[in-house]
């Protein structure tokens, strides 16, 4: 067994049997609303909540995390930090009840990971300026530096997924692939550095936790980017369906 091969099938375990752990919540919801699948709301019910969560997860970082950690008022950082965990499970709870009431889309499979790089973004953000503060800057600089690179690859990610849109519309012959098992890897490191620099009561040592935890989700990104760009060239090997305009070939 390669050491490529066993990290992948532990990662790909733990996503699947968080998967069933989602469906199985929301399977009451998924038999209430089954009879009524074709109604909008139901039909758009994951895509709505993805929707919302968009701004939802901008604001309950902003408006109530961060004011919390500068002023280290913890009763007040804890809620918000309890709000921002129902934020990211609304994240699995979304494509539980997209795949259970068979609503799956291509909007959400946009909208779904661009919720989350907002979320993300928004954070380390937040946890950057709330620490230059309280933080030895060396400590805040070295974060910074990680985090470069990371912002390049959710760039990277996010131009690669609109290419992907792009040529799947004009083949009309494929559908964009979603997140793959490195990128949702990836977000679980990330949210972990939101928790751990916000949520440790010892502020460095929270901080120098979360450097770590930005680290480790680097070479996530870069197999989340490499998964993508494969999708995008089985994709363009696809046929193009009858009556579909071919698209100019573009390179992320």
């Amino acid at each position: 067994m390669s050491l490529s091969y066993s990290p992948r099938n532990a990662i790909s375990t733990i996503i699947d049997s968080s998967r069933r752990v989602f469906e199985w919540s929301v399977r009451p919801v998924v038999l209430a609303l089954w009879p009524r699948r074709h109604k909008w709301w139901v039909r758009n019910l994951a895509n709505i909540i993805s929707t919302i969560r968009l701004p939802i997860s901008v604001v309950v970082v902003v408006i109530m995390v961060y004011p919390a950690y500068t002023q280290r008022d913890i009763k007040s950082l804890y809620a918000g930090l309890f709000v921002m965990l129902l934020v990211l499970l609304s994240d699995g709870i979304d494509g539980a009840l997209a795949r259970g009431l068979m609503t799956t889309s291509r909007y959400g499979k946009a909208i779904d990971p661009l919720a989350d790089k907002f979320f993300y973004l928004s954070m380390v953000v937040c946890l950057v300026v709330g620490a230059w503060q309280m933080v030895p800057r060396e400590t805040v600089v070295a974060f910074a530096i990680f985090l470069l690179p990371a912002i390049y690859f959710e760039v990277r990610l996010v131009i690669i997924a609109l290419v992907v849109d792009k040529e799947c519309r004009h083949r009309q012959s494929a559908e964009p692939a979603g997140s793959n098992i490195w990128g949702k890897a990836k977000f679980a490191l990330q949210s972990g550095v939101g928790f751990l620099g916000f949520g440790v009561p010892w502020v460095t040592a929270g901080f120098s936790l979360a450097t770590g935890m930005l680290v480790l989700a680097l070479p996530m990104a870069y197999l989340s980017l490499k998964g993508h760009q494969l999708d995008l060239e089985a994709i363009r090997l696809k046929p193009i369906a009858l009556g579909a305009k071919l698209a100019p070939t573009i390179t992320p």
